[in-house]
């Protein structure tokens, strides 16, 4: 009888610390974004009723440039590493960033927000190129 009612009160414990939690609910704030991160896609549309078309070949095309590291401080500041393979010059880059409503604003450029999940970064700019064309870039905290 003791192992039964042993076996259910491990049962009930095991059951409950298994339950899903919650997410974490990320605040597209500068203390939420600020971490370290590197490119993972780049997206292109010429019109907004175009497609959406791969552009890390394009914005990136040397492999050094594809696994830099991108880190946004609380202070306001950011450094680009060119980090893995080195580029000849090196990429490293430094400058500031902040945080307004759903803009990152980096070297006094306003970028949209357009999801944070605390893992993911996906930020955009319009009129790039042409009126209405769209360059989208998501970024994976490391």
């Amino acid at each position: 009888m003791k192992k039964i009612i042993s076996l259910t009160l491990f049962a009930g414990l095991f059951i409950t610390a298994c339950k899903n939690n919650p997410e974490p609910v990320c605040k597209t704030d500068a203390t939420s974004i600020s971490a370290s991160y590197r490119i993972t896609a780049a997206t292109y549309k010429a019109t907004p009723t175009s497609p959406e078309v791969d552009y890390m070949d394009i914005l990136f095309p040397d492999a050094c440039q594809r696994d830099d590291v991108y880190s946004f401080q609380t202070n306001g500041t950011y450094q680009l590493k060119d980090a893995g393979s080195v580029c000849s010059p090196s990429n490293d880059d430094n400058g500031t960033w902040s945080v307004s409503g759903n803009n990152m604003i980096i070297d006094g450029d306003p970028t949209a927000i357009e999801s944070f999940d605390c893992k993911t970064l996906v930020i955009s700019n319009t009129d790039i190129q042409n009126a209405g064309d769209k360059l989208k870039l998501t970024l994976a905290r490391q």
